[in-house]
């Protein structure tokens, strides 16, 4: 007998965008997206309780939890990832880790038709502060080639893979940096990070058996925590991305 596909609940919060997704295997089922700046507390637990609602799934139906791991906003990691261990712990469920880099190479990958250039690379971004993101190299299929890093980009940022091929930069790092790198071989792609780019990883690591341990995963911050002085009140310290 065939195995069904497994029903997958998916959360991504590590940039101002919050989404949540449900996907059977490698069909997305629904998805619900906020682009209310630092709101993800507030909304993930609502924008969640609406997509089960509105497909009429149960958590309880569902078998595994999806998580953006990171790199990415400091706040949002913590916010995701506190919710989805919560909700392993309540409905005894597993835990899945996505890169957060990872899932935008997904979409992007998705949204390029030619992939048969071998010289060809995505390069997703995720904002980090001033001109530095997080960012890492990938195939045209998706598949990462280099370490996920803190990179500070500059006019010649990725200059040798640019001379080799096309370079697909995405994300909302790449946005900030379209007026430094202006070489004709750069693509920019308006990809933002959502959950549905979870889903082929997640669906693989379940496939696997490859979760986290829910009591000691942490996200995957890359860069310690560096406090910001709020704008409003000089005297009250908030997080910084």
């Amino acid at each position: 007998m065939e195995k069904k596909a497994p029903i997958i609940l998916l959360i991504e919060t590590s940039t101002d965008v919050c989404s949540v997704a449900l996907c059977s295997g490698n069909s997305l089922i629904g998805q619900k997206i906020s682009h209310v700046p630092r709101a993800h507390a507030g909304i993930i637990s609502v924008i969640t309780q609406e997509l089960l609602d509105s497909n009429n799934i149960p958590l309880e139906m569902c078998d595994a939890i999806a998580v953006s791991e990171g790199p990415g906003s400091y706040t949002g990691l913590r916010v995701g990832v506190s919710f989805a261990k919560g909700l392993c712990y309540g409905a005894s469920k597993p835990l899945i880790a996505v890169g957060s880099l990872d899932l935008l190479a997904s979409i992007a990958s998705s949204k390029i038709i030619e992939k048969k250039s071998k010289t060809a690379i995505i390069v997703p971004m995720i904002d980090a502060r001033r001109m530095e993101v997080y960012t890492a190299c990938y195939s045209i299929k998706g598949e990462r080639l280099t370490p996920v890093k803190a990179l500070v980009i500059d006019h010649e940022s990725f200059s040798k893979q640019l001379e080799e091929g096309v370079v697909f930069f995405c994300g909302d790092g790449s946005t900030k940096v379209a007026d430094v790198i202006k070489h004709p071989n750069a693509v920019f792609l308006n990809v933002e990070a959502l959950a549905q780019g979870m889903i082929t990883n997640a669906v693989e690591k379940h496939k696997n058996g490859k979760f986290e341990d829910v009591a000691y995963f942490e996200p995957f911050y890359l860069k310690d925590f560096i406090a910001g002085i709020s704008k409003k009140n000089p005297l009250k310290i908030q997080p910084s991305k």
